[in-house]
């Protein structure tokens, strides 16, 4: 009986040994666990800062993308504008000089047809022919002004 005593006791001690190693693994792997669960909470909140992050991000490219856009737009409505502003003025020019041409080749016809109206022809003379007609300084810069 002695000896069942003892073999129970070993056994009993055994027992209690293998519950001890148990019981801590199980503590062991509830800590991990609890370490495991916050390092998978710290990268979920990780996740959502770079999320919001990257959606502040991306509007703020759409509104400089529109701000490039709109920049761009205006850019060529000016220099559209100035296209337009210098062509109106060198039609204005044209014009002008047009206007001009035409006043001096009928003070030149108008010359002309008092000379033969007379009978007799005046000589030509090819120098006063190449000069420029002649202009008023205030109509120069009148001109000017409006080219």
């Amino acid at each position: 009986m002695q000896e069942m005593l003892e073999q129970v006791r070993e056994e009993m001690e055994e027992l209690n040994s293998s519950r001890d190693f148990w019981e801590d693994q199980a503590l062991d792997s509830e800590y991990l666990i609890q370490y495991l669960q916050s390092a998978v909470e710290e990268w979920k909140q990780k996740a959502v800062s770079s999320n919001d992050k990257a959606n502040e991000l991306q509007a703020q490219v759409f509104m400089l993308k529109e701000e490039i856009h709109s920049l761009r737009k205006e850019q060529n409505l000016e220099a559209a504008r100035a296209t337009i502003a210098q062509n109106k003025s060198e039609k204005l020019v044209l014009v002008c000089h047009m206007k001009e041409n035409q006043q001096h080749a009928n003070s030149n016809n108008t010359k002309q047809k008092e000379v033969l109206s007379e009978g007799r022809r005046k000589t030509y003379t090819p120098s006063s022919a190449l000069l420029p007609p002649r202009w008023s300084p205030f109509r120069k810069s009148t001109i000017r002004l409006l080219c």
